[in-house]
């Protein structure tokens, strides 16, 4: 039953992703041709700034997901209704928390900005970003029940109903009128209104829900949620930090056209890298309830199955990011002055393969609750992180952001989570998991440095890709997304195809996805 959670989760979540993906992208194309890149780099700024609010959060939701996966595995309704009755009231909170105090930094966010653009009203648009990000947690709660349940399609399927309808008509609406302050009220409406629908499915779905519990939380799950969210405090400041300054510090240091400029690979990068992260959200509880139900043996071997897939989609991704993402910006999307060099999108792709890496890891130990025994990790993560990426970025620019945030995961989360997972989860040595890491990080290395060599073999046969748009880029480009796609899996076919790994993933495809 597990697998086909799971199956079913991350086939709904792909397939609605994919679609939610080409509307962003479409979206982001409106706002740069009909405003300017500088909303684009606003938007990421004020992103990155509601991102160090919700640290309000602590990370108790986490705490409290974990907490439910026993009562709902064992159909215990009373503790479930008690759980949730808190998780309510800890959101609510959370959700005004954000709102007031947000609010409040509006007469000082143009700081944060080297050289503010001519965007009028840039303090009303601050204000509707923190309406945008405080409604969510008077909502989540529900949300996040249907996840723990392990009906993530669900969740899945409303948002991006709502998600694809916001951006079609807000882009016709932004097209018709020029006016971002419409375009962001109508933002906010629609996604009420997403939020209100998956509370009236969720009520629906489970209707003990409604009851809104009068008795004490038991003591030992109290105290349970008490210790995991003293240690995953830590584990969001640090993650927030490292994650969310990034805008901050280009906009500081560079201004809001590199912000801009970094948002749109960003916003290609995450695109895909998020498609793949669909597949860890989709078997999470699986994983919850793997963690409680079955023996340490049976749970190393899900994780290097897992692991192996985590790396294959991770490689496959990563190879079309970094051979493609010049020649899509520069000679399809927007053109040469939109682009980076190629060392900087190395960079930008290196960042997230080693962030995309560790989700296996982190699922597992996330699961099994193993919050408390890494909870200074992300606080030595973060400071390596916005250490040297302050430093970094006065003398090389963006470049120096992404060195300093792969520096700060090399030396810690990269093995320190692993280690945590091993030493307190399974009670053994994680000497097998190291060598298969350094294993598939050499196999990645060469994929895409044959993908990229393939590309620029192209485009030279081809001699260069004409304007920007033509019937001679879009043509050269289309060869290019092909011999990424057949290079990087046929390698990584090349040399897996007899691994046991290989043959459960060809069997998890064929059986769960392709249906045969």
């Amino acid at each position: 039953m597990r697998l086909e959670n799971s199956a079913k989760n991350v086939k709904i979540a792909w397939m609605m992703h994919i679609v939610h993906v080409f509307g962003q992208f479409i979206s982001r194309t409106v706002i740069i041709m009909v405003l300017s890149v500088e909303y684009v780099g606003l938007s990421g700024l004020f992103s990155n700034v509601l991102s160090m609010l919700s640290l309000a959060e602590l990370g108790i939701g986490e705490a409290i997901v974990f907490s439910l996966y026993g009562p709902i595995a064992r159909g215990e309704k009373d503790k479930i209704s008690v759980i949730m009755t808190f998780y309510q009231k800890v959101y609510v909170g959370v959700g005004l928390f954000i709102l007031i105090v947000g609010c409040s930094f509006t007469p000082v966010i143009e700081y944060l900005i080297k050289g503010v653009p001519d965007i009028p009203y840039i303090h009303v648009i601050y204000v509707m970003y923190v309406m945008n990000s405080a409604m969510s947690y008077f909502f989540s709660y529900r949300a996040t029940f249907i996840k723990a349940n392990q009906k993530n399609y669900i969740v899945t399927i409303n948002d991006e109903i709502f998600n694809i309808a916001s951006i079609i008509i807000r882009s016709i609406l932004l097209i018709i009128t020029k006016n971002y302050l419409l375009f962001m009220g109508l933002g906010i409406i629609i996604l009420f209104l997403q939020n209100v629908n998956i509370t009236l499915i969720a009520n629906k779905k489970y209707p003990y829900l409604k009851h809104k519990s009068k008795e004490k939380m038991p003591k030992e799950i109290f105290q349970q949620i008490k210790k995991n969210t003293a240690a995953m405090i830590l584990h969001k400041i640090g993650s927030i930090i490292v994650f969310a300054t990034d805008n901050m510090i280009i906009s500081k240091f560079l201004g809001l056209v590199s912000v801009g400029l970094y948002s749109n690979y960003y916003t290609l990068t995450s695109a895909l890298t998020s498609f793949v992260n669909k597949f860890f959200t989709g078997i999470s509880a699986s994983v919850g309830n793997l963690a409680v139900s079955e023996d340490v043996e049976k749970q190393e071997k899900t994780l290097f199955q897992i692991l192996f897939m985590n790396f294959w989609m991770y490689t496959f991704s990563c190879c079309g990011l970094f051979a493609l993402l010049n020649p899509f910006i520069g000679n399809i999307w927007l053109g040469g002055k939109y682009t980076f060099g190629m060392a900087v999108v190395f960079l930008l792709v290196f960042k997230d393969y080693l962030t995309g890496m560790r989700k296996t890891a982190q699922t597992f130990k996330n699961a099994k609750g193993l919050y408390w025994y890494n909870k200074y990790m992300p606080l030595y993560e973060s400071l390596i992180n916005l250490i040297l990426s302050v430093i970094f970025v006065k003398f090389i620019g963006i470049a120096g952001v992404m060195i300093g945030t792969i520096i700060s995961s090399l030396t810690t989360c990269v093995w320190i989570e692993p280690h945590v997972l091993y030493k307190y989860g399974f009670k053994k040595s994680a000497k097998e998991y190291v060598k298969k890491y350094i294993e598939y990080m050499i196999v990645f290395l060469i994929a895409v440095f044959l993908c990229l060599g393939a590309c620029k073999g192209i485009d030279i046969a081809f001699g260069g890709a004409g304007d920007l748009r033509s019937a001679k880029a879009i043509g050269v480009f289309a060869v290019q997304f092909i011999f990424t796609v057949i290079i990087s899996n046929g390698f990584l076919w090349l040399i897996y195809r007899k691994s046991d790994n290989y043959k459960y993933l060809l069997n998890v495809v064929k059986k769960k996805v392709l249906k045969k």
